[in-house]
């Protein structure tokens, strides 16, 4: 797919990761929809810095773990930006939560933003993209979903199924619409997580250090822009998940 010219729609745009993600597809040339639950004014100062360089950006507010505002937010951004050629779904939560302390709100709570919201996106936008013949779906996975991290089971256990849940939905929504999945290693340590626990997790990492966020947004790009790629899961880690 051609980038340039092209409807973005980046969740969780606000921070991190798909803070990233939206730059890099700015830069490309996408019209982005920025995705925000609580980062307002960073989604705002984006946009306005995009505008500034003559580029097209603007903010949606959602709360994703809600169904229904999933279909209201595509619809938002189908009205004020046109339909949407590439969806990330990047939006997500983290909490510790081990086994036998995890009370069913948190469950809910985290199967709802970081599974459930990625189906429903998902679903509603592929219809859209099938119809117009042409579409892309990024799905953030996550290395608790491949690796055991019991301290965070609801999370790992949600992002294990967003693994699984890509594969079906590529071959789905295939061929008009290419779904894929993106890993990144661990590049902030998980709340909890000592500074002792973190260097000698870090210390392991085959290529030296953690990946950027660049470095993941850029392979995001990757997949956007080769027709040939779906229903794969890639790791951006440098070798992180190879020394578990």
């Amino acid at each position: 797919m051609e980038v340039q010219g092209a409807c973005a729609l980046v969740t969780g745009a606000g921070r991190g990761l798909g803070c990233c993600i939206a730059e890099e597809l700015l830069h490309k040339g996408a019209t982005v929809a920025l995705h925000y639950f609580s980062s307002e004014s960073a989604v705002s100062e984006m946009a306005s810095h995009a505008l500034s360089l003559g580029k097209r950006a603007e903010a949606f507010h959602a709360d994703l773990r809600v169904a229904g505002q999933c279909k209201a937010l595509l619809e938002h951004v189908q009205q004020r930006l046109g339909p949407v050629d590439i969806l990330v779904n990047n939006a997500a939560n983290l909490h510790r939560s081990p086994p036998g302390e995890i009370a069913e709100s948190s469950w809910n709570d985290i199967l709802d933003l970081n599974l459930k919201a990625v189906a429903f996106l998902s679903s509603f936008a592929a219809q859209e993209m099938v119809a117009q013949d042409h579409g892309k779906i990024i799905n953030i996975g996550d290395l608790a979903g491949i690796e055991p991290w019991p301290a965070y089971l609801p999370h790992a256990a949600a992002k294990a199924a967003v693994h699984h849940l890509t594969r079906c939905l590529a071959l789905a929504y295939a061929p008009a619409v290419q779904v894929n999945a993106v890993v990144p290693g661990l590049i902030h340590p998980p709340p909890g997580w000592s500074r002792r626990r973190t260097r000698r997790y870090l210390r392991r990492i085959p290529g030296g250090k953690p990946a950027t966020f660049q470095e993941v947004a850029k392979s995001v790009l990757a997949l956007i822009e080769n027709d040939a790629i779906t229903g794969q899961i890639m790791i951006v880690d440098r070798g992180q998940s190879l020394s578990f």
